[in-house]
């Protein structure tokens, strides 16, 4: 009936796991809880072959890292079952009633959309950035406001989806790098016409990266959106820009006042108060600076 699907990177796990499987028995359904380590350090892993003792499931330790799309590839091969709630390791179960609410609305649609939120107090200085942009955007991601772009606000950190389906429309495994797997996903979703269920059965995202890794994954995720431009189309909002930013010719101007000002938005963005317009506009500036062959930036 249901496979519960994790990949974890360098992330320890077992009280999700536990969490998820107390909740599983209390379904009287058959299920199964599947990890994969996408070749972490030793420590993490040592931790986390404790959920081999956990009934009904199962940690899978692979040999070299494979990236977020493949891994998640490979758990839906290895699911048993037909129906697949993928989650991220560093989530945590706020409701009793969460696999009980995504099984009651199974036939409802091929993909479910639970959604996320976060601590209501700022775990520490050191995620500020994460902590303010998430805390921010958090209003504006209900089940009801997520209806009305059901695919263009998909993420993958929980959802539930037909493995029939998932088979049949995998992750694009040429993304090897960190960031925009999902916003793919959700656009294979929607040329295919299959159907997004959005709810509120929320995960809580207890990783929140500190500030400097903030910035390494934005710069990341933005250095993988210009390389799959094409695949991605328009459904990036910071692509969308670019292009009025071109047809206005400003692409230059906004790229070297990006140089410019690098140096004092990263000292902002590092600190425990960080604004969340110089966020915005280094991520523009970023990506703006992609274009310019001569920006060493870019590779720094």
């Amino acid at each position: 009936m249901l496979s519960i699907l994790i990949p974890t990177y360098n992330y320890v796990c077992v009280k999700l796991v536990t969490d998820l499987q107390q909740q599983a028995e209390r379904l009287e359904c058959p299920y199964e809880i599947l990890v994969a380590d996408d070749a972490s350090e030793d420590a993490f892993k040592r931790e986390n072959r404790k959920i081999n003792g956990i009934p009904n499931c199962k940690y899978i330790e692979l040999q070299e890292n494979v990236g977020r799309s493949r891994i998640r590839n490979i758990l839906g091969r290895l699911a048993r079952y037909d129906y697949l709630i993928f989650m991220d390791c560093d989530a945590s179960v706020v409701s009793n009633e969460f696999l009980s609410r995504y099984m009651a609305v199974r036939n409802a649609a091929e993909v479910v959309y639970g959604g996320l939120v976060h601590p209501e107090q700022l775990p520490s200085p050191k995620v500020s950035l994460a902590y303010s942009y998430e805390k921010h955007a958090e209003p504006h991601f209900t089940a009801e406001k997520r209806a009305l772009h059901p695919y263009k606000v998909f993420r993958t950190f929980n959802f539930m989806i037909l493995r029939e389906t998932f088979l049949k429309h995998p992750f694009d495994e040429t993304i090897t790098h960190y960031g925009h797997e999902d916003t793919l996903f959700g656009l294979v979703l929607k040329k295919e016409g299959i159907k997004i269920l959005h709810i509120d059965n929320p995960l809580m995202n207890c990783g929140l990266d500190t500030n400097r890794n903030v910035l390494r994954k934005t710069e990341e995720s933005l250095r993988t959106l210009y390389v799959h431009r094409d695949k991605l189309e328009r459904s990036s909002g910071v692509h969308r820009l670019y292009g009025t930013l071109q047809r206005l010719h400003l692409v230059l101007f906004v790229s070297l006042l990006y140089r410019l000002c690098r140096p004092m938005i990263r000292r902002n963005l590092y600190s425990k108060h960080p604004n969340l317009y110089f966020f915005a506009f280094y991520k523009v500036g970023y990506y703006c600076s992609l274009f310019d062959k001569n920006n060493s930036l870019v590779n720094q």
